[in-house]
């Protein structure tokens, strides 16, 4: 483990801040959980083995689950997933994530 889960969550409330802009709640971020060994099943190494954090974070409007994959090598956000399905996040030139 290379991130500790203080770090992520960090990361997950800029990536939020981001992409939910007004709409984005510190509380509803619930938490972090990491694993060792975990298939990507998005981008360029969709497949392989990685160490992922993944934030759970609760959706008010429609009280439901999204999920925040961030690889534990780089601290840097992958996907995120809901209900309806997954989009890859990625990083302008500003330092902001959409």
């Amino acid at each position: 483990m290379i991130h500790t889960k203080e770090q992520i969550l960090a990361t997950a409330e800029k990536v939020l801040k981001d992409l939910e802009k007004h709409f984005f709640k510190k509380e509803n971020i619930l938490g972090a959980s990491y694993v060792k060994n975990e298939k990507l099943i998005r981008g360029n190494n969709k497949g392989k083995g990685a160490a992922l954090w993944t934030v759970s974070i609760h959706e008010p409007i429609f009280d439901s689950a999204v999920f925040l994959t961030i690889l534990d090598e780089t601290g840097e956000p992958l996907y995120i997933q809901n209900k309806h399905g997954i989009a890859e996040i990625e990083k302008d030139s500003n330092g902001n994530y959409k």
